[in-house]
């Protein structure tokens, strides 16, 4: 008899604990965002890899034609593009490079979608970060 009440105490803390696991997972992904970003490719930039830095984070390094997902919390960021030396026309890409750009985003979505693209200036361009729908974002990345 003792036996049997074990049994159905283990089955039920067991069953208690399983879920109240998946419900924890379930509140921590409501808080998280997906951010999904692709660079285009640029004749004017051919040479440059853009590294992407997030609220100081640096994650990684776009060539032209290249994705990258980021997983984050939701909320506001601050969005970093620099690019090291490079081959390059001095008086469009900066001295050949380009300038930093940065901007802030308030990510308030389970996904969001973005392009780099390099818009030049007499004293040196800026790889810039523009939001995107995700209708563009899949024609883009095709």
């Amino acid at each position: 008899m003792h036996k049997n009440i074990r049994r159905k105490l283990l089955k039920l803390f067991l069953v208690l604990l399983l879920g109240q696991s998946s419900f924890l997972k379930v509140a921590a992904n409501e808080n998280n965002s997906t951010i999904f970003i692709y660079r285009p490719s640029d004749v004017m930039t051919l040479t440059q890899g853009v590294k992407l830095s997030m609220d100081g984070n640096e994650f990684g390094k776009l060539g032209q034609k290249k994705t990258m997902r980021i997983e984050t919390t939701k909320g506001e960021h601050v969005f970093q593009t620099k690019v090291g030396l490079s081959l390059g026309a001095p008086n469009v890409t900066g001295f050949s490079g380009a300038r930093k750009f940065k901007a802030t985003f308030n990510l308030n979505q389970d996904q969001h979608y973005f392009k780099i693209i390099f818009k030049p200036a007499l004293l040196g361009g800026k790889h810039h970060v523009i939001e995107i729908s995700e209708t563009e974002y899949l024609e883009l990345s095709k």
